[in-house]
């Protein structure tokens, strides 16, 4: 820390654990008091820095505390509950999607990480960001301006969630990677979802598709 002296520090773990708390016990209203003897009985006598995992973003040189994956997703995706059962959440976390093109596709990208219906993305795009693109990219600021789309995606799932898996094709899309992106038998995506400006690729990623028997 001593060598890199402008990183920020978010650490709200006690309070993520008192969120956990409450969902663990939706039966009553726990008192504040409640909610400390939760939240003690969660440390089990370890020292809250020592709770959980700290993810650097060194893009934005920040540190934050969380909770650990599985206690993660269980307090962030607890209000999806009436509209996604957890047996579902189980599945949709096997699920790999890949989308084709990260200016329409970008805010796809991230409503699917928000709602979490997938445990992999493949995001490919072979462009950076150019002023004229910032109206239709919700998530992409002026300082982003010449930065890859995918790269810029994939840092803003990083921030809504770091336990999701983000890989990213910063070439494109094209002949020689398709079938690196599409994957193999058991290793595919289940859902592929082009957006992109290119006639040729909007044929290639079809094509190969349905060689790989993709659904439609």
């Amino acid at each position: 820390m001593s060598k890199t002296p402008s990183i920020q520090i978010y650490d709200t773990i006690e309070s993520q654990l008192s969120e956990l708390a409450k969902i663990n016990n939706p039966q009553k209203q726990l008192t504040p008091d409640e909610y400390k003897v939760e939240v003690s009985r969660y440390l089990d006598g370890k020292d809250s820095n020592d709770y959980g995992v700290w993810v650097y973003y060194p893009w934005s040189q920040k540190l934050v505390h969380l909770l650990d994956e599985e206690e993660f997703v269980k307090v962030r995706t607890s209000r999806n509950l009436y509209k996604i059962k957890p047996e579902e959440l189980e599945v949709l976390k096997t699920k790999k999607l890949g989308i084709i093109g990260l200016s329409v596709g970008q805010s796809i990208a991230m409503t699917i990480a928000t709602e979490r219906i997938c445990g992999a993305l493949y995001l490919a795009d072979f462009d950076t960001v150019e002023l004229c693109n910032m109206n239709r990219l919700s998530n992409c600021n002026v300082y982003n301006l010449g930065a890859s789309k995918a790269i810029i995606t994939a840092q803003k799932i990083a921030e809504l969630d770091p336990f999701l898996e983000v890989t990213c094709f910063t070439e494109g899309i094209t002949a020689d990677n398709i079938d690196t992106f599409l994957g193999e038998k058991d290793t595919k995506l289940d859902i592929l979802i082009e957006e992109c400006d290119s006639i040729d690729v909007k044929i290639l990623s079809r094509v190969k598709a349905r060689e790989k028997e993709f659904r439609w």
